[in-house]
């Protein structure tokens, strides 16, 4: 049987929330609420802050200052994967990152890391950094406030894949490699957590293979065809999340 709370509206709010004290919201949060989800007063939502668990709430007073919500008792509710995905993404072309953002979050990732390779269309700079960070981060939000998830997935600021790559990166590495990879279907062990590695389009020069591999990466291919970024990011997440993830587990 569906989660109860899964029927009800979801908004995630960027404060702390404490059971039983009540809250305003104002701003955007506060027009999304009444002029997008058209909530009145005393609809019953549900409410997180992305640091864990959810709270039922009442809506209360509604006014031009913003939005009052009556927060009920916490919930654990949790539905992160066991499996702690990484993914370390070529920066693409505006809707087809937003795509991977948005559809990375509802599989499950837990950090996603843009960066700026020697194909990449995109180069982002000084404000433009901050901006894009920050657009994603609402990406996520929304895709948390969909997929029933009550935790954010952390959106790093986009930044060089060389000095990315000279971080220390525990767990697994996996990079996807359409020249010469072994399947991905055939990894047959991941300890809990994986970085994934994938080009923007046109993927990775051979040197950026190669330095990939030195900071011990494994290269890896989804088959014979020719997968747009967007979609070899996604299938690659699918496909680790079913071997070593949730997505072969039963829904309570």
């Amino acid at each position: 049987m569906p989660n109860a709370t899964m029927s009800a509206t979801r908004i995630f709010v960027p404060v702390p929330v404490r059971s039983g004290e009540d809250m305003w919201l104002d701003g955007e949060r506060a027009h999304y609420l009444t002029r997008v989800l058209r909530v009145r007063s005393s609809d019953k939502i549900v409410v997180f802050d992305g640091r864990g668990g959810e709270f039922p709430a009442v809506v209360g007073k509604i006014s031009r200052q913003g939005v009052q919500l009556l927060p009920g008792a916490h919930s654990p509710r949790n539905v992160e994967s066991p499996l702690a995905i990484r993914l370390i993404q070529g920066i693409s072309r505006g809707e087809r990152m937003d795509l991977v953002v948005q559809k990375a979050t509802e599989l499950g990732v837990q950090r996603i890391t843009p960066v700026h390779t020697a194909y990449s269309v995109v180069r982002l700079k000084g404000d433009r950094v901050e901006k894009k960070s920050g657009h994603w981060e609402r990406i996520a939000q929304a895709a948390c406030e969909q997929c029933g998830r009550n935790i954010l997935p952390v959106i790093d600021e986009a930044a060089d894949l060389r000095t990315v790559l000279a971080e220390p990166l525990g767990g697994s590495r996996v990079v996807l490699d359409t020249g010469s990879g072994e399947p991905i279907g055939n990894l047959q062990r991941i300890d809990g957590a994986v970085t994934l590695l994938t080009g923007p389009e046109g993927g990775f020069n051979t040197t950026e293979i190669e330095l990939a591999v030195h900071s011990g990466f494994v290269p890896l291919s989804l088959g014979p065809r020719i997968l747009r970024t967007e979609t070899a990011a996604l299938a690659a997440i699918a496909i680790l999340q079913s071997l070593f993830g949730d997505l072969n587990s039963k829904a309570d």
